[in-house]
């Protein structure tokens, strides 16, 4: 959990799985990336995140034909049991252009769709760093730490979700004078009144920029940052959500904000 960057290109894999194996296919473009994967359950099969050196809009469908061709039999997506992509909150190009590549093949391929938020993906793939390395990770990451999640919704404002166990998600928009006592408290909270145990340490993941803004000092063992594979989050957040039946109609879907873009807001009501 280190604020470094990883190589232009991160990937994950095992051997190519038998059809009846492969269930679902994560989208995310939360930020100015994205990355792809391909589950079994809350299994992950294969990860991949988008090159670099190309916008989502470009690169995304490339990528998820290359999954086709290397792990589905034929080639083909006809195999999927179920879609399942970041709704949001996060980049408004991003999210547009991952929803509208989720919606369109699970209409046309006639497979479940699954609206994942994104700031309960990118926790759960930062519960994930936390458990340890020989847990079964088959199963779904308990949460036994505190996280704060962070990511820029620019003009002055932070898309928030704070994870406790125990109690329900808190997931908002605030101003980053809020954001930055939140960021403060919860850092002095783990670390400079002596609570030294993990368990009663937060981890921070999102963002980079809105943490380093806040002037909050994170240690890096609590770090879950940008270079994760966050549709390994989507996709397992999307399987507990599928075996509860929380699916969604492809033309009902849209990209949550939770705020109007700025076109919207200059239309008005």
């Amino acid at each position: 959990m280190k604020f470094v960057q990883q190589p232009m290109q991160q990937e994950i894999s095992g051997p190519p799985p038998h059809s009846s194996d492969l269930t679902s296919l994560a989208i995310e473009v939360i930020g100015r990336e994205g990355s792809i994967a391909l589950l079994s359950g809350t299994s992950v099969i294969a990860a991949r995140t988008l090159t670099r050196d190309s916008r989502a809009a470009s690169s995304l469908a490339p990528t998820i034909a290359d999954f086709a061709a290397e792990y589905l039999p034929g080639g083909t997506l006809d195999s999927l049991g179920s879609i399942a992509v970041a709704s949001g909150p996060g980049s408004f190009t991003g999210l547009r252009i991952a929803v509208t590549t989720a919606k369109t093949l699970a209409y046309a391929l006639d497979t479940p769709l699954v609206a994942v938020n994104s700031l309960v993906a990118i926790a759960d793939v930062a519960a994930q760093k936390s458990n340890p390395a020989d847990r079964d990770l088959s199963l779904p990451a308990p949460l036994s730490r505190s996280i704060l999640v962070g990511l820029s919704a620019y003009r002055g404002q932070v898309y928030r979700g704070k994870f406790t166990p125990g109690q329900p998600p808190s997931i908002d928009i605030v101003s980053a004078a809020q954001w930055k006592t939140e960021l403060q408290l919860s850092a002095r909270a783990t670390g400079d009144v002596g609570l030294t145990e993990d368990k009663n340490k937060f981890l921070f993941a999102g963002d980079q920029t809105v943490f380093s803004s806040a002037g909050a000092a994170i240690d890096p063992d609590q770090w879950s940052g940008e270079d994760e594979v966050r549709a390994i989050g989507v996709g397992r957040v999307a399987a507990e959500m599928l075996a509860r039946g929380e699916t969604i109609d492809p033309l009902k879907l849209v990209p949550d904000y939770l705020r109007p873009s700025s076109a919207e807001e200059k239309v008005g009501p």
